[in-house]
């Protein structure tokens, strides 16, 4: 799914697609390289997740997500 896809479906009142805050709670190198996260109000971990690559992670980084059917992106932390 490239870019303008997410942004066309954000904007689409019948997409399933939204915007998650998350707590980062490890990285694995890979390939590929991948997070545990912990969605915001949840108590299960979630592995396996991609990110952006502009994006450096490190534990305990709060960071938001697009999820589209199932599909997990941490797009960056919280400044």
């Amino acid at each position: 799914m490239d870019f303008s896809t997410i942004i066309k479906g954000l904007v689409d009142q019948n997409s399933r697609i939204a915007i998650h805050q998350a707590v980062v709670q490890s990285t694995a190198a890979g390939p590929p390289a991948s997070l545990t996260i912990r969605l915001s109000g949840d108590t299960t971990n979630l592995t396996g997740i991609r990110y952006l690559s502009s994006y450096s992670p490190t534990s305990a980084d709060v960071v938001f997500c697009l999820i589209n059917a199932g599909d997990i992106l941490v797009l960056g932390k919280l400044a």
